[in-house]
Formats: C-alpha cells, sequence, structure tokens
C-alpha cells in the first residue's frame, strides 16, 4: 500500500471501495477480470488493530501450511503485507483473493529486498525457485527494482504450488488519481497510461506474457471512487 491521505492515495481509494456502498463494484471488476464468475465476496479484516494482514497469516490456523511457509520464506525483518484478503466462490471452490493496489508511478516501483544475512539467502533462494518454475532467467535479479511485485508472485506460487491452496493475486490500478501540491506525483489516467510502467515491470522481471502462474494473476482497472 502507498502513500495515503484524505481523498488521494491508493488505501484511501481502496478504502472507499470496501464499503457497503461501493463493494460489489470491485466484486465484479475482479470477477470480470478473472474470466470466471466468482461469487459470495467475503473482505476478510486483520484481527488485530493493524490495516493490513502480514505473510500467511490469513490462513494461521492451517498449521501444516505454516510450517511450509517458515520453510520458504524469512521469518524476521518484516514479510509480504496485503492491501485486502478475501474469499470467494468459483465453481463450487473457495479461494483466496491477495490484492495489491496501486493509484500512482512511484509506488508502483517498489525498493529494493532490504532483508539481510540469513534471512536475505531465504528470500532470494525462494525468489529463484518461483523464477525457475515461471521460466524466468536465472540473471534476472528478482529483489531489485519491482520486488515488491517479485514477492507477491512468490507468494502465490508458495500457496497454489507448495501449499497447494485455491488462491489468486489481482493487482488493482485506481486511474485519475491526484496528489495535492507540491507532491504532484504522476497518477495514470487510464489503462493506456498504466500499461507502460506494468509491461516495464514485467521485461524487468523476465516474465513471459503466459507462464505457470499467469492463469492466476489478474489486473483491475477502476476509476478512483468519488
Amino acid at each position: 500500500m502507498g502513500k495515503e491521505g484524505k481523498d488521494y492515495g491508493s488505501e484511501y481509494h481502496l478504502g472507499t471501495y470496501l464499503t457497503e456502498e461501493n463493494e460489489s463494484l470491485l466484486n465484479e471488476a475482479v470477477s470480470k477480470a478473472m474470466g470466471i464468475r466468482a461469487t459470495a465476496f467475503k473482505w476478510k479484516k486483520p484481527s488485530s488493530k493493524r490495516k493490513e494482514w502480514k505473510g500467511m497469516e490469513f490462513l494461521k490456523d492451517d498449521q501444516k501450511l505454516q510450517s511450509k511457509w517458515r520453510e520458504f520464506w524469512a521469518q524476521t525483518g518484516n514479510p509480504p503485507n496485503w492491501d485486502a484478503v478475501a474469499t470467494c466462490v468459483v465453481n463450487g471452490q473457495k479461494e483466496w483473493i491477495l490484492l495489491e493496489a496501486k493509484a500512482n508511478h512511484p509506488e508502483f516501483c517498489s525498493p529494493p529486498c532490504g532483508a539481510k544475512d540469513e534471512g536475505r539467502k531465504k528470500i532470494i533462494h525462494a525468489l529463484n525457485k518461483t523464477k525457475n518454475k515461471l521460466g524466468v532467467h536465472r540473471d534476472f535479479r528478482w529483489e531489485g527494482t519491482y520486488y515488491q511485485y517479485a514477492n507477491r508472485l512468490a507468494c502465490l506460487y508458495f500457496l497454489t504450488e507448495i501449499a497447494r491452496t485455491h488462491a489468486r493475486l489481482v493487482f488493482l490500478y485506481f486511474t485519475g488519481d491526484r496528489f495535492p501540491s507540491p507532491d504532484n506525483r504522476k497518477c495514470p489516467a487510464s489503462e493506456q497510461e498504466w500499461r507502460p510502467l506494468i509491461n516495464a515491470c514485467h521485461l524487468t522481471l523476465g516474465l513471459a506474457d503466459n507462464h505457470l502462474l499467469s492463469g492466476r494473476v489478474h489486473e483491475v482497472f477502476l476509476p478512483v471512487a468519488p
């Protein structure tokens, strides 16, 4: 999640869609992006005072999965944080929706991995394992530019291929955001303005258009809610 203010920022706009008035619009957009009719959306809030879920804690009751997660990803430092988490039903099967929201260019270009020592080695090992399964050449560094995008893919790989959990990753791109002066950061006004940024990310990470997880990675473009 990026910078938030009153009436601007991805956190603010996501909050406006996760209201009783607008939630159906978000659900419909996610379902449409999946290309499969999804029903019974339930957006889940963390049990603590925190705004976001961390790592795999939304599945904390699954001890077998938690054990595998500890083997896969570093347990020190700050794990991947999810802007929103939901469940839905697809063809009678419960599925998890992990959502990452963006509203402007700077927050889309995330900083590199800040982990150190053994934690960093474990994260890079997990990223490399994901790269290998997705057909990405080993020379593409996932711990640098667009590290956040990369670790989200690694989390999806863990859930679907290691933990054998039904899950999907949704990147929500808001259009038409405006930051007050003197910030004036670039905010794409349309899907067409987002595309070059997304394409640059995929090229930097060495991602092909079709890979092992592409059928479970979805893009949603929504205008900022009034």
